[in-house]
């Protein structure tokens, strides 16, 4: 795992931990702060799927241009190797 990943997830855990203790903590009633968590808690899910898709969609991009290239350079050596078999 590269280190940008570990801190990603150590943000991500360190965030979701101070929010639980600043939702536990909050001078309001129960039923509020669970409609507040849960509000928060859907809004961070849209982020990260859009996030998450976001990526996807880049790391797709970019497999299907290297297998493109590859496939390429395949095409070429098979050519050459038709040339030289011809000769």
């Amino acid at each position: 795992m590269n280190s940008l990943l570990k801190n990603a997830i150590v943000f991500i855990a360190g965030a979701g931990a101070g929010l639980a203790a600043g939702y536990l903590t909050a001078p309001r009633e129960g039923a509020k702060s669970r409609e507040k968590i849960n509000k928060d808690f859907d809004s961070m899910k849209k982020s990260l799927e859009a996030a998450a898709t976001s990526k996807l969609e880049e790391a797709k991009d970019i497999l299907n241009k290297t297998v493109e290239t590859q496939a390429q350079k395949g095409k070429k050596v098979i050519d050459k190797a038709k040339e030289v078999a011809t000769l």
